[in-house]
């Protein structure tokens, strides 16, 4: 019965009331808002990216504060940095994130099956390769995937003898032999600068 109260061991009881408030539910849209707001070093930037008015992010932001029952944020110089708590809420939205999107991906990819064959530069592949994977095994079952990490001209020989679905290759985009390939679609995905690491 609602408002009744729970018996539990040694003679306690505990409102069903009581218990739904000391664990608030955090809003995974508002988890985006934060994430965005850090990575991006702005809220305004975040409101662009989640594609929310500034004081949507704003408001987000407070609500997820009130909910933790302490402040995430504290103002630095000009801006604002996490918090202890700030720093802990900011870990667990990321994973809360990528669970919710495993979700829906796998709610909506329930029926996907066949094979897929990908191919990806050595200087990547072993390091995202079993964590994306892994990921998409989860989300997609029936899918098969075939996986090769090879060198870019292999990589890009393979697509030619269609042996590949898909590669993830290194070069300019618009680079006049990557494009002029014949048989090969050159759809780009994304273009991300290179950056040396030392």
């Amino acid at each position: 019965m609602p408002g009744q109260d729970i018996p539990r061991g040694g003679g306690e009881s505990l409102a069903l009331a009581d218990a739904a408030l000391a664990r608030p539910n955090f809003d995974v849209a508002a988890l985006r808002s934060l994430v965005a707001g850090v990575d991006l070093g702005s809220f305004a930037k975040a409101a662009d990216r989640v594609a929310r008015s500034s004081s949507a992010v704003s408001a987000q932001i407070r609500k997820l504060e009130e909910q933790a029952g302490t402040p995430l944020f504290v103002k630095s110089g000009r801006g604002l940095a996490l918090t202890d708590a700030g720093d802990a809420m900011l870990r667990y939205a990321r994973r809360m994130i990528e669970l919710n999107d495993e979700a829906a991906a796998a709610v909506r990819g329930v029926n996907l099956d066949g094979w897929v064959r990908v191919g990806l530069q050595e200087d990547f592949g072993e390091a995202i390769l079993p964590d994306v994977l892994g990921r998409f095994a989860r989300a997609h079952p029936k899918v098969r995937i075939e996986a090769r990490v090879a060198r870019n001209a292999d990589l890009l020989d393979r697509l030619d003898a269609n042996q590949l679905d898909l590669a993830l290759v290194w070069g300019d985009p618009v680079s006049a032999a990557l494009l002029s390939r014949p048989g090969i679609d050159n759809d780009v995905i994304a273009q991300v600068p290179m950056q040396w690491v030392g």
